[in-house]
């Protein structure tokens, strides 16, 4: 160990050898490594006193118990402290502690801030995971060619940023890394700002470099991404999606990515020097990406500028077979206004298989795409609606055709949605069984309630509250819930009692479901509009403070169910 000067003058002995100043930018393999594991009585001795200590300050953001350890031993600032050759910067700059950052690094010489871990990142690199921009603004400060120093596997510190999509440590490391990278590494980032969802990062990468509009590998990470479909919320959907931050995120994102791809295509297609045979090359493959994803923004940019994709295959089959096996319904309905397209696209089969169009139709929907719907009888109603869809665009021939398996279009429907059928007949049952309980009791009750006159009756054997109001809308209230609940009950019976094929998953048995699930709904409302009445009535006489306090938590619990 090195012998020093502490703060009284004496001699003390440093927590380890440091490399010298032309050796800060990496590990230096002689010096004296401080090691957590200690084996040494010397070591041992400084790692309780300073080393495991200063790791702790440096994780926890303590200063003041660092400052301590630095007083004594001034050269601990660049000290490796781990056995992965972390300094106390390294440690705390990961942790994500600002103001421990800034004091050390305020006692720091510049070379030491470049000093690297084991693995060849220095502070900044591993600022650049925990995504504190103050940190980096603390480090740059102080050696402003920071930025520029790369970590390990050769990767600048704003790559490793953009990887994990810390988007504002990608913005402010832009400007101190732009001139330092190579048109490779310029490409790369470009990729992992769109993987990452950066797209404003990404636009203004492509505006200050026009040359990036052309990036093959950008492209097809782009393509992949779900943009602003055609069939947006609207209505009452739209009333409730615009109360939720992560939604309006997610379209915000939407719209981002179409804006970038846009400009990377106008750029493509309009600056004279930029040469686009990679996007004529991979736009095909871009096209089938977006077919198979549903994005219909990608889809409809890339045939406006380049209209004679549409024809393109593989393995016999269109962009627009595609979109049918993935169920992508605003790129099928788009194929409806093509007419020149359609009648001869229909007509296409696989080559492998012989499967057309309806073929792949009648196959079983991804789990995206069922996941969308709720219940099984519903998701078997939605494959039937896509089967008919389909059906009626195909020529009648193919509604007959057989693969070369020998199967049928409706063939393979019934086996692919078969399990699915039995599933809907199932959930169909315990949802008409459950709901079926719960309206004979709500019946019950009413029942009950129509007979039993709150406030009692006079002399002449009339209800004392006869002149009331609220008597007839208690009465009211329990005739319409009786009735709706009867109702209820009739047609949840229906399902229990009515023969379960896939034709009447596709009107009859969803229809007669809402409505059960419908007027039971009503008859929960009468009830407790009935009881409400009730309550009201019973305590007209007294203060009606208590009865009104406890209708509006009834009202208040009802609203959040």
């Amino acid at each position: 160990m090195e012998n020093g000067l502490n703060a009284d003058g004496e001699v003390h002995e440093s927590i380890i050898n440091i490399p010298a100043a032309q050796d800060t930018s990496s590990p230096s393999s002689s010096a004296h490594l401080y090691l957590r594991s200690p084996c040494g009585n010397e070591q041992k001795k400084d790692y309780l006193s300073k080393g495991r200590p200063l790791y702790k300050a440096a994780k926890n953001g303590n200063w003041s118990d660092a400052e301590e350890i630095f007083k004594i031993d001034p050269d601990a600032v660049r000290a490796y402290i781990t056995e992965g050759l972390e300094t106390s910067l390294h440690i705390s700059a990961l942790a994500d502690k600002f103001e421990y950052v800034k004091k050390l690094a305020g006692l720091m010489k510049k070379d030491d801030l470049a000093i690297k871990n084991r693995a060849g990142n220095t502070a900044l690199c591993l600022a650049a995971v925990s995504g504190n921009v103050k940190i980096a603004q603390a480090l740059i400060r102080e050696h402003p060619e920071l930025g520029q120093i790369r970590g390990g596997d050769k990767t600048l510190p704003i790559m490793v940023a953009a990887n994990l999509g810390n988007g504002a440590m990608v913005g402010y490391l832009y400007e101190y890394s732009k001139a330092h990278w190579t048109e490779e590494e310029e490409d790369e980032l470009l990729t992992e700002c769109i993987s990452s969802d950066l797209f404003d990062i990404a636009l203004k990468m492509i505006n200050n470099n026009p040359k990036l509009a052309v990036s093959h590998n950008a492209l097809e990470v782009l393509a992949a991404k779900p943009m602003e479909d055609k069939s947006t919320k609207e209505g009452w959907e739209l009333y409730f999606y615009s109360g939720s931050e992560e939604a309006g995120r997610e379209k915000s994102l939407k719209i981002q990515s179409y804006e970038l791809l846009k400009t990377m295509l106008e750029l493509a297609f309009s600056t004279e020097d930029l040469d686009i045979t990679n996007i004529i090359r991979k736009a095909p493959q871009l096209l089938f990406d977006a077919a198979r994803r549903g994005n219909f923004h990608v889809f409809t940019l890339l045939i406006d500028y380049y209209p004679e994709l549409v024809w393109k295959t593989h393995n016999g089959l269109s962009m627009f077979h595609a979109a049918v096996e993935h169920r992508h319904e605003s790129i099928f309905d788009l194929l409806h206004s093509m007419d020149e397209v359609r009648r001869l696209v229909t007509t296409y089969a696989d080559i492998k298989t012989g499967d057309n169009m309806l073929h792949l139709a009648a196959t079983l929907a991804p789990k995206d795409k069922l996941n969308t719907v709720a219940g099984a009888a519903f998701q078997m109603q939605e494959a039937i609606r896509w089967y008919q869809a389909v059906e009626k665009i195909v020529p009648p021939a193919y509604k007959h055709m057989q693969n070369n398996k020998g199967s049928t279009p409706a063939d393979i429907f019934d086996r692919e949605q078969k399990k699915l059928s039995e599933e809907g007949e199932k959930w169909m049952k315990v949802v008409a069984k459950s709901c079926m309980l719960v309206a004979a009791l709500i019946a019950t009750v009413l029942f009950t309630a129509a007979f039993t006159v709150p406030g009692g009756n006079d002399n002449e054997r009339y209800p004392s509250l006869l002149n009331k109001v609220s008597l007839e809308l208690l009465y009211i209230s329990e005739v319409i819930g009786m009735f709706l609940s009867s109702t209820s009950m009739l047609m949840f019976l229906s399902i229990l009692t009515s023969r379960v094929n896939k034709f009447a998953f596709q009107h009859s048995l969803p229809c007669i479901l809402m409505i059960g699930v419908t007027t039971l709904f009503g008859s929960i409302v009468s009830m407790v509009i009935a009881f409400c009445t009730a309550i009201f009535l019973s305590y007209h006489h007294t203060s009606t403070g208590a009865p009104v306090l406890f209708c509006l938590l009834l009202y208040q619990s009802f609203l959040y169910f």
